[in-house]
């Protein structure tokens, strides 16, 4: 099955049901092709709800959910198709949490890690940069698809990093 435009889930509307917690004041949802024509889609639809949050600091965080979600395209499999790039981001008081659903699988895990820096070479330094940029870099199994992880970013809203003792 062929995906195209009408088959996309946007939502800048609050988002109910199980993966709601009592703590998001606000969340926003996309679902896309996992293809890189899409990226600038997701980037597009996400860029004013992280300006509205952390003005100036907002492209450094578009870059590190871009870069997350290249990953997706070049090497997650999903072990289905059509392969998606599933996004949603929730607003608390204090923090923002971006959540790629189904990004890798188990097996995968222990091969995602920064490289060295001394190591000059093209590529690979995604991973680096997201871990830079965010507060909290994890992968969170999902519930139901068995053996498959989904990545979540967190980064302190812009005056909460002090109160929790974050530097940033």
């Amino acid at each position: 099955m062929a995906l195209d435009r009408a088959s996309w889930y946007l939502s800048r509307a609050p988002v109910g049901g199980q993966e709601h917690s009592p703590m998001t004041d606000r969340a926003y949802a996309m679902s896309v092709p996992a293809d890189a024509r899409y990226l600038k889609v997701v980037r597009s639809f996400f860029k004013p709800v992280l300006e509205d949050h952390f003005g100036e600091q907002a492209g450094r965080i578009l870059l590190a959910l871009d870069e997350s979600c290249s990953n997706i395209v070049k090497h997650g499999d999903g072990g289905h198709e059509p392969r998606l790039i599933q996004v949603r981001i929730e607003v608390s008081d204090h923090c923002l949490r971006i959540r790629l659903g189904d990004f890798c699988g188990k097996e995968d895990l222990p091969n995602i890690k920064p490289r060295d820096l001394e190591d000059l070479r093209a590529g690979g330094l995604g991973t680096h940069f997201v871990a830079q940029v965010m507060d909290r870099v994890t992968y969170v199994p999902e519930v139901d698809q068995p053996g498959r992880f989904a990545l979540v970013l967190e980064k302190s809203l812009p005056g909460e990093s002090k109160k929790h003792g974050n530097d940033d």
